[in-house]
């Protein structure tokens, strides 16, 4: 028997002979030297019901003084650590994605037409004073709410610790590249200000009319291909190019993360302005999705591994897959918390959970091709080593199944007939998940799907192969 490699990343080149590799719904996660396999791949976690805000969709979360503050439709909640839901405020337009800062006094959202303050001692309300611009972003800098201007090069801030007033004099302009600014993010006390095609660096000069001053040389020649792109994780920045190559900021230097296949995936969205990045760490992993809610498509790299893979959901409306239904996630109450696309609900990521709030979460594995210089392979038996023994007591996933199908024709096509193979019924720890008598072919690309609601890990592959002419 023969280790063949298997799906541990998305990969799926323009030229599919090349690379069909897919992995949706699950991860690699590499293993200690003296661990059974030095690389396994783990179902991704599913959600769990918590709690409930309004009818959704979730559009924003965001921690101040210990309350949790959720954009739902157009109303905002708050939820303390008892999980008490309170309806404090509405009228935030719109359905999509909606950024949020904080004074530790107040609370400020945008949505790239209105501004929002809202405070324990005011209520909820939208900002009114006539030098406030529509902002697609908003930061917090020493006692300022700090903000892109959108469809110009400037970018304005509140006054002292007051989200809702405003001067007219407060703005300052981007001005070593005519582009306009799109968004603003607090890194390591700098003010990085990313244009459609260069990144500036601010910091707070304590100037008399605008605080904040450019830093000579500190400017980046890349833009930014989505202003809700820009994420703070491991102590850097990440951000779509305005190349649509995925880059983290190191200091003034860009390191290219996102690979060829995943950049010629983003080249073919017909819209990518909207995309919107989230953060979080999940045991140990710190992945970083870009959602494309134009193009239903949410891709996740995982820090740790330097991989990717996908996230899909089932669409309950248009009963197909689509990207993932975790609209916006936050880390709070010692979890992580998810909030829905397709509801009011708000769960959390568990590993004990293998349905996305009931919904069937299926993982597809395709694996990398499996060729020998163009000589037929004939394969007599291709085994996964897997966690067995994981079904459950009663009910679908008692015994559970694992669909396997093939191509022949460099992943082009996949035969319609899916062989069924068992996971192994609970306690069964020693089941063997194998597949005989598959033929011969000058490539093969494998690819397993799992939907029961059972644990999913697979360990690895091996094959017992004869090679032809």
């Amino acid at each position: 028997m023969a280790v063949v490699p298997f799906a541990t990343q998305s990969y799926t080149s323009r030229s599919l002979p090349i690379s069909a590799q897919r992995c949706v719904n699950a991860y690699a996660e590499k293993e200690p030297p003296d661990a059974k396999t030095p690389v396994a791949v783990f179902g991704s976690p599913g959600l769990t019901a918590l709690f409930n805000c309004g009818t959704g969709p979730i559009r924003g979360f965001r921690m101040m003084n210990s309350v949790l503050y959720v954009v739902s439709g157009q109303r905002l909640y708050s939820v303390t650590s008892g999980l008490v839901v309170t309806d404090v405020g509405g009228a935030i337009s719109g359905t999509g994605y909606t950024p949020m800062s904080d004074n530790g006094l107040q609370l400020c959202i945008v949505n790239s037409v209105n501004g929002y303050i809202y405070s324990t001692t005011a209520g909820f309300q939208v900002i009114s004073d006539i030098n406030f611009h529509p902002a697609r972003s908003v930061t917090f800098y020493d006692n300022y709410f700090v903000f892109d201007w959108i469809g110009t090069n400037k970018f304005f801030c509140s006054n002292s610790l007051d989200g809702t007033t405003y001067t007219g004099t407060d703005f300052g302009a981007a001005e070593v590249s005519p582009d306009f600014v799109l968004s603003l993010v607090n890194q390591q006390e700098n003010l990085l200000v990313f244009g459609q095609s260069t990144i500036e660096t601010w910091y707070d000069a304590g100037t008399i009319n605008f605080p904040f001053l450019r830093v000579n040389g500190g400017t980046i020649e890349r833009g930014c291909a989505a202003g809700l792109t820009p994420v703070k994780e491991d102590n850097s920045v990440f951000f779509l190019g305005d190349d649509l190559v995925f880059y983290r900021l190191n200091g003034t230097s860009l390191v290219r993360t996102s690979t060829h296949a995943i950049e010629q995936a983003f080249q073919t969205y017909a819209t990518v302005s909207d995309a919107y990045t989230y953060s979080y760490t999940f045991e140990g992993h710190k992945f970083i999705h870009i959602v494309f809610p134009s193009a239903n498509a949410n891709w996740v790299y995982d820090i740790s591994t330097d991989l990717w893979h996908e996230r899909e959901s089932w669409d309950p409306f248009n009963n197909n897959y689509k990207r993932w239904r975790g609209n916006c996630v936050i880390e709070a109450f010692g979890k992580v918390l998810v909030g829905d696309a397709y509801s009011g609900s708000v769960g959390y990521l568990d590993a004990t959970t293998f349905t996305e709030f009931g919904n069937t979460m299926q993982a597809v594995l395709t694996g990398p091709p499996l060729q020998d210089d163009r000589a037929r392979i004939f394969i007599s038996l291709f085994e996964l080593d897997v966690e067995s023994g994981v079904g459950l007591n009663t009910g679908q996933g008692s015994d559970p199944q694992i669909m396997m199908d093939y191509s022949r024709d460099g992943g082009r096509t996949f035969i319609n007939l899916q062989t069924y193979n068992s996971l192994g019924k609970i306690g069964e720890y020693l089941h063997r998940c194998r597949w005989f008598r598959l033929g011969q072919s000058r490539q093969w690309t494998l690819r397993v799907i799992i939907t029961d609601p059972v644990k999913r890990v697979i360990l690895s592959a091996h094959a017992r192969l004869a090679k032809g002419i």
